[in-house]
Parts: C-alpha cells; structure tokens; sequence
C-alpha cells in the first residue's frame, strides 16, 4: 500500500459525499493524482457504469472468479494497479470543487438507475445492491490517496 494513503470504508453514498466535502476543504495527496483528477475520475467511471448497454458485447479477459468477487464486496479492498478500462487515460485535473459536483451528480444517477446494469468488466454481472457496494469500494479506493488537511496538520 502506498505510504500516506488512509484506511477507509464507505457505507453509503451519504458518506462519500461527507468525506468529499471536508477533502475539498483542503487536503494532501499522495499518488500521482490531485484531488480533481481521484474524483473526475470517480464521476467518470460511474456515469460510464450506467451508461453500458446491459445485452452489449463484454470483454471477460480480466473476469475474476466470484470467489474474489465476493471477497472484493466482503473486505472492500481494492488492489492498487488494476488497469484503467478502455479509453480511460489519466484523469483531467479539474478544480476539486467541480469534482465532487460531478461525483455529486454520478451518485445520485448510481442511487435512482433501477437496474439491471452492464457486466462489470472484472466481476461480472452484479445485482443493485453489489453494484452500489462496488462504487463505494471504488470511492473508498481512490479517495484513501487523499488526507483532509486538518489530519495532515495534526
């Protein structure tokens, strides 16, 4: 695990957007990405989960099997260096504060979809609740590289 990143686990999407909220206040990274990019990042990847047809053609090079799916969902942890999807490069740095709206707004679309969604491409086909478990894994992830500024200073 890079030095520097925090332990989190995120149960709702309530408690992204808390977290969001106090990191845009001010905060350090570590890592390669700013605070803009984790989350333009983040915005990105869900909007680009619910835009995916759901009967559409699906790559399955990198399926895992559902026993690390279910410890995935189980333990929330991510490892760090899974390939970005296709076409995904680094990140835009936007300003953090767009950012988050941007998360903001991906986040309610991820709460109302109904479902079903697309295959994720690592875990497969996920139910509502998975998929939401999944995102805030994902969150926790990337936003683990960003500390508020009130624990880097004390």
């Amino acid at each position: 695990m890079t030095p520097g990143r925090r332990t989190l686990e995120y149960a709702t999407f309530d408690d992204i957007h808390a977290d969001v909220d106090q990191l845009v206040g001010g905060c350090s990274t570590v890592g390669s990405w700013t605070l803009g990019q984790i989350l333009h990042h983040l915005a990105t990847v869900t909007n680009r989960v619910l835009a995916a047809p759901v009967d559409g053609p699906h790559d399955t090079s990198l399926r895992a099997t559902p026993e690390r799916r279910d410890h995935v969902l189980a333990t929330g942890e991510l490892p760090e260096g899974i390939p970005l999807p296709g076409g995904l490069g680094q990140p835009e740095d936007v300003d953090p504060r767009e950012g988050a709206r941007m998360l903001r707004e991906s986040l309610a679309a991820m709460a109302a979809a109904p479902g079903p969604l697309a295959p994720h491409r690592i875990f497969g086909p996920l139910d509502r609740d998975q998929w939401r478990r999944l995102v805030c894994i994902h969150c926790a992830h990337h936003l683990s590289f960003a500390a508020p500024a009130a624990a880097v200073a004390g």
